[in-house]
């Protein structure tokens, strides 16, 4: 049984460093790239990407606040963090509200998306102006700070790790907040805003434009399989693994069953950092203009647009998971 333990404890040492690494880097790069090419004339100007830059940053701050100290700590053995209580409860506060701004902010990209679609033109100037945006991303800001401050607030440190120590605070987090805000709510807003944006896109009557809204059509449904594929594997196992951590707590577990559980809680980090990382990819699988963006950005091609056209960046750009 020791050799089986050791196997485990190695494969899990392995994920950690060779997969974490991978993760790291894609996603660090990824969400730079996102910010570049978010930030050039062709999309600056696009109401959805103030949203999609912020998730941007709340992925790096995620990223390196969480997924690097574990590579370093777990896979490396380099101890980076010694936390005291104090250092412990603002970590993990940072961490907690880095994490759901990252899903938050997508929902509300996708909701902007629905907006811009709409033939309502005040309800457009309204939800998509740049005064409200900037509100929304303060509000939600200090809407998921307060909102996990109850329980960061009881963590205490243990080691490098952060640990609860009110079991009816853990429990409902654990059952409860968790489960929505990392899984069921962000599928929920998904599904919602984008059956919106196509249901708004095909009652269109705008002349000349019914070439056009096919495209854009196509292009949200196609958008909307990988973006759900990420919030399942990301958001559905590490919500599980919660529920069953909390409810395991107090059962006595032997050393092979501690290896187990190990294992499989390295692969549902992993698989959680999927949301940070895939975000820029998905755009260039799954929108030529940012495709194009991207190739004049990098590869200087001369990639002209027809005289007195523009590229209406509030419609073609994806909506993030």
């Amino acid at each position: 049984m020791s050799n089986i333990i050791e196997q485990l404890t190695l494969t899990s040492h392995f994920l950690n460093i060779v997969v974490g690494l991978l993760l790291f880097i894609f996603g660090v790069t990824g969400n730079f790239l996102t910010i570049y090419i978010f930030t050039r004339a062709t999309f600056r100007n696009a109401p959805s990407v103030r949203y999609l830059l912020a998730g941007s940053v709340a992925s790096l701050i995620q990223l390196f606040q969480t997924l690097l100290p574990r590579i370093l700590g777990d896979g490396f053995g380099i101890p980076i963090i010694n936390s005291s209580t104090l250092q412990c409860q603002i970590r993990i506060t940072i961490a907690s509200v880095a994490t759901l701004c990252s899903i938050s902010f997508p929902c509300w990209a996708s909701f902007d998306h629905f907006i811009s679609t709409s033939s309502n033109a005040a309800i457009r100037h309204y939800w998509t102006s740049k005064k409200l945006i900037y509100r929304a991303i303060l509000i939600t800001v200090i809407f998921w700070l307060i909102v996990f401050l109850p329980v960061n607030m009881v963590s205490r440190a243990v080691g490098e790790s952060c640990i609860g120590n009110n079991i009816i605070l853990s429990s409902v987090y654990s059952y409860g907040i968790i489960p929505l805000t990392y899984s069921i709510l962000p599928i929920i807003a998904i599904i919602y805003f984008n059956r919106g944006i196509v249901r708004h896109l095909k009652q269109s009557r705008i002349v000349g434009y019914n070439q056009t809204r096919n495209r854009l059509v196509k292009q949200v449904r196609r958008m909307l399989i990988p973006q759900l594929m990420i919030i399942i594997i990301s958001g559905i196992p590490f919500s599980i693994n919660t529920i069953y951590s909390i409810s395991t707590s107090s059962i006595h577990k032997d050393s092979l069953r501690l290896a187990i559980e190990s294992l499989i809680l390295q692969l549902v980090r992993l698989l959680f950092y999927l949301n940070y990382v895939c975000s820029f990819y998905i755009y260039i699988l799954m929108s030529s203009e940012i495709r194009q963006e991207f190739k004049k950005c990098f590869w200087k091609q001369n990639l002209i647009l027809p005289q007195n056209s523009t590229i209406n960046a509030s419609r073609i750009i994806p909506i993030k998971t």
